[in-house]
């Protein structure tokens, strides 16, 4: 409350908090808690496939590369080592382009002139 005195807004402070019941809150924590969850479930997974493309390509090195057999190994291996890493790295650069506010609002400020109305 002291920062809204001085003028300046805190960050912590949300209006609608004040005019919510304790239900809504409670279902609000509920809602950010399961989307917590579900994004740590979705980095384990993405991380488990990269690990097992890494150890695919591993065991190819270790037991196959020096006969050249089962070549098969290395584009699957390949394939689940970066796969996650490329999703990943473009899910970041796409949520840093779209992070501007008036990315939201898609309506226009003027609206455009209608020569039939």
């Amino acid at each position: 409350m002291s920062c809204l005195i001085q003028g300046k807004p805190d960050k912590d402070f949300d209006i609608k908090h004040l005019m919510a019941s304790y239900e809504d809150i409670k279902e609000e924590s509920y809602r950010r808690y399961q989307r917590i969850v579900k994004i740590w479930i979705i980095c384990l997974g993405s991380f488990s496939l990269s690990m097992v493309g890494g150890l695919i390509l591993a065991w190819w090195q270790f037991y196959y590369h020096p006969t050249n057999e089962q070549q098969w190994m290395v584009p699957i291996g390949l394939i689940l080592f970066f796969t996650p890493l490329i999703v990943w790295f473009s899910v970041f650069l796409s949520d840093i382009c779209n992070s501007s506010p008036n990315s939201l609002d898609s309506s226009p400020e003027k609206p455009f002139h209608d020569p039939e109305r």
